[in-house]
């Protein structure tokens, strides 16, 4: 997941009690306030005395941060590449289940991990998971079992949907909560995908020889 912080926002003339979560690509104020700010809306961004300052077109914003608006300020200038977030390498055994966006596929291909030509296997590093509908989630036990014990299942899935029978992100992470695993990373794919990578607690990992 993104880092958060427990804080105050001085905006507007107000000090607004607010839990501030910095994601990929955006920031994200939860609490006395709740709005979503990308970083390609920020005009700029400083770090003062503990404080991240930023000016959007809503007009000068002030983090309480402390010691970590310094590096806030340096992920906000300098985000990670999609492929960089998804922890990709020459040196991963990759393999996607399902049928992928076209473009992330591209990235992926191009990261120069070692991607599978089919959708079977087992000691992967990385399985990239794309469900069609809530009932295609119950693949998760099967897909666990493709994984190296420190390896990740990232789970790729539309924004925002909602309702009882459909792709909603509660049924994501319940489907790999429920089999144990933790949920530890969240990456904004598009505008209209996002992903979440599960992976096995590091107490319920074999000890390697």
């Amino acid at each position: 997941m993104g880092q958060e912080s427990k804080t105050t926002l001085r905006w507007d003339g107000r000090i607004i009690e607010v839990t501030a979560l910095l994601e990929g690509t955006e920031l994200i104020f939860r609490g006395g306030v709740t709005m979503t700010i990308p970083f390609a809306e920020m005009m700029s961004v400083e770090s003062n005395g503990g404080f991240l300052d930023f000016k959007t077109s809503r007009g000068l914003m002030m983090l309480e941060l402390g010691n970590k608006a310094d590096a806030w300020k340096e992920k906000i200038k300098n985000p990670k590449a999609l492929i960089e977030k998804l922890g990709l390498d020459a040196t991963k055994k990759v393999c996607v289940v399902g049928k992928m966006d076209a473009s992330l596929r591209s990235e992926i291909d191009g990261s120069g991990a070692k991607v599978a030509k089919t959708a079977r296997g087992k000691d992967f590093d990385v399985v990239f998971f794309v469900p069609k509908n809530k009932k295609e989630l119950e693949k998760m036990p099967s897909i666990k079992e493709m994984i190296v014990d420190d390896g990740g299942i990232w789970i790729v899935y539309p924004k925002g949907l909602q309702g009882d029978d459909v792709l909603t992100e509660r049924a994501v992470l319940t489907s790999g909560r429920i089999l144990g695993l933790t949920d530890n990373k969240v990456a904004k794919v598009d505008e209209e995908l996002t992903a979440v990578r599960f992976v096995i607690p590091v107490a319920q990992r074999k000890k390697k020889k």
